[in-house]
């Protein structure tokens, strides 16, 4: 992603920031950006806003936001990011409010708000349980074989090999409780059902467009 175009007239801008300036001037305690961060994070969502022949009153549509997964985080799994905006509380239109509660997670989320958001996204059923035939539908698109049986065989293999690192009572399921015990022992297992957050090399690509504050672990 190239470095952040600040194309607005200085009008254009003063208008969308004092539109939303409630918003701006009262961050939640979730977003991980400080003044500065904050209002440039609010210029992308409105030079995004801009190019989708928005009104500053109008909400981004989604389309926007799954373009900047695809192109700026490279994420392409089209299902995964459904369940992704459903996570987000994102439908078809994305407010600001989201937007930089997304970036923020995104971009310096903490472990804990990455492990509940991961889970929303795995927890299939809604019911803070992922069963292990909720785990063979995620993990099947890991598995490329010439045939349909050697296919499912395998994909049952990998399902046994991460239940045993995240089932922490052996019952056959994993909880919410079990999940974020076993990231917080193995955080790269994150994502082991699927990527639903940017790679550091895309965190660190977005970063460079609109601050100088960059630090990983």
């Amino acid at each position: 992603m190239s470095k952040f175009d600040r194309t607005c007239d200085s009008v254009e801008e003063w208008s969308f920031l004092n539109y939303h300036k409630d918003t701006l001037k009262k961050p939640e305690p979730k977003w991980h950006f400080d003044k500065d961060e904050l209002n440039a994070i609010a210029m992308i969502y409105f030079k995004l806003q801009r190019d989708a022949g928005c009104e500053i009153k109008q909400e981004l549509p989604s389309k926007s936001f799954d373009t900047v997964l695809h192109k700026a985080f490279g994420m392409a799994d089209n299902a995964l990011i459904q369940r992704m905006f459903g996570a987000l509380q994102i439908t078809s239109s994305t407010s600001l409010k989201k937007w930089i509660g997304a970036m923020s997670l995104f971009l310096r989320g903490t472990l804990d708000e990455q492990i509940e958001y991961c889970f929303k996204i795995y927890d299939l059923t809604g019911k803070r349980v992922i069963r292990r035939e909720q785990m063979i539908h995620l993990m099947r698109k890991f598995v490329y074989k010439h045939q349909e049986e050697d296919v499912e065989e395998a994909v049952k293999d990998l399902v046994d090999i991460v239940i045993k690192k995240l089932d922490a009572d052996r019952d056959g399921i994993v909880s919410y409780e079990n999940f974020k015990l076993s990231i917080h022992k193995r955080p790269m297992l994150l994502e082991c059902f699927g990527q639903c957050l940017p790679d550091k090399m895309h965190v660190y690509a977005f970063l460079t467009t609109f601050t100088d504050k960059i630090k990983f672990d």
